[in-house]
């Protein structure tokens, strides 16, 4: 029944007033007609009213010539016809388009930020910085790379383990968590250097405390390197060598001790590479975008499976504050796919420079000693496997609290 319902709103409906003696008998032979009325209602012994569909409406009015009952419209209802009388009033029509664009329009902004943190500096911060990276009130959020933000905040905040950006509405919603590090060692607190990875001691320097290895020794990680445990009297040990902790200053232990360590890269180039060739053919099209987000317009849609894309011109409609909204014309040129044979020496040079590309991962304090690349055919011979061993030079001491 709703569903019916819903049907005769879509397509429009009239309220009828049905008169005559014989309303009843016209009601039968609706019905025998397959003529759909609802909400039947009697006035008096001669007048009923019925809601009815518009087609049905002129099928049951050649009814009432059998019947001798007349019919009169009391309303007229229903989306289809409630449109219909929109057309004869252009204006009032026009204002509501656009009164609907607008606000669609408008909402799809931000026009408010929040940054949800339980570190005030940290949430300032952020603030600060999601405005100079362009992101403010007036951000079309749609084009929003919310990906892309979220990475800048977590390289930029080593202080932060998670992040997570949403948007409700047009209020943009920042929430971080921040890392639970351990606690920095009061300069009282009696603590060890040890090591942080494997190394050979390269430089040792104790500030304070009594350094246990030298220049030259191998080290494994987790092993004390400057101890914070100073012998009132150093000739004085325990039986098995070790310090009598009765006999022990406990000291906040420091200094600089720098280690040499090993990093090893690797990549695997291909033989055969794909390369991407123009077929000729070219489809105009235009294009809006803002930010890193676009909606590309054609007749048409686009027969092309491959393509490159070639900015004509570019057109801003909106100033950078309010979105940065452009407008362009672009070209999506065909191209096809080809397999190419680039040889085993093409593959080691592409090979060597994505090694080298990833020494920009590497720790800025490092010095690097010695480097050694490796390049070699993989078992199927298909793929040039380049490997790229680093000696660096690096500070590995971390303290450690004596308990």
């Amino acid at each position: 029944m709703l569903l019916i319902r819903l049907w005769n709103y879509f397509r429009g409906y009239v309220i009828i007033k049905i008169t005559g003696e014989h309303a009843e008998r016209l009601l039968n032979q609706a019905a025998l007609k397959g003529i759909y009325l609802w909400d039947i209602k009697r006035i008096d012994d001669n007048t009923l009213t019925a809601g009815i569909n518009v087609s049905s409406f002129f099928k049951l009015s050649r009814l009432t010539r059998k019947t001798g009952c007349r019919i009169f419209i009391l309303r007229r209802a229903g989306l289809l016809l409630m449109l219909n009388s929109l057309k004869r009033r252009k204006m009032l029509l026009a204002g509501a388009v656009m009164f609907i664009a607008s606000i669609y329009f408008l909402s799809s902004f931000i026009w408010s930020i929040d940054v949800i943190s339980q570190d005030a500096e940290i949430k300032k911060s952020i603030e600060n910085d999601l405005r100079r990276w362009g992101l403010k009130e007036g951000t079309f959020k749609y084009s929003l790379d919310k990906k892309y933000y979220i990475d800048k905040i977590l390289q930029q905040h080593k202080e932060i383990a998670w992040g997570e950006i949403r948007i409700k509405g047009s209020r943009l919603v920042v929430e971080l968590v921040k890392k639970k590090l351990p606690p920095e060692l009061e300069e009282n607190s009696p603590c060890d250097i040890i090591a942080s990875k494997d190394g050979i001691i390269y430089e040792i320097i104790p500030f304070k405390g009594e350094a246990l290895v030298k220049p030259g020794d191998t080290v494994s990680a987790g092993d004390i390197l400057i101890t914070g445990r100073i012998l009132n009297k150093p000739d004085r040990k325990q039986d098995d060598g070790l310090l009598n902790p009765s006999e022990a200053v406990l000291v906040h232990a420091r200094g600089i001790v720098k280690a040499r360590t090993w990093y090893q890269k690797a990549v695997v180039v291909p033989l055969v590479m794909e390369e991407r060739l123009p077929t000729g053919r070219v489809k105009k099209a235009y294009r809006l975008h803002m930010g890193k987000s676009t909606w590309s317009f054609q007749w048409g849609s686009l027969p092309f499976a491959l393509y490159e894309i070639e900015t004509a011109g570019q057109t801003r409609l909106l100033p950078e504050s309010l979105g940065n909204l452009i407008f362009d014309v672009i070209y999506y040129k065909e191209v096809e796919s080809k397999k190419k044979f680039i040889g085993v020496d093409e593959a080691t040079r592409e090979a060597e420079k994505q090694l080298m590309e990833q020494l920009k991962s590497l720790p800025e304090d490092i010095k690097i000693t010695r480097k050694s690349m490796d390049f070699s055919l993989d078992s199927d011979e298909k793929s040039i496997i380049g490997t790229m061993t680093l000696e660096v030079v690096e500070d590995i001491g971390r303290e450690q609290k004596i308990y």
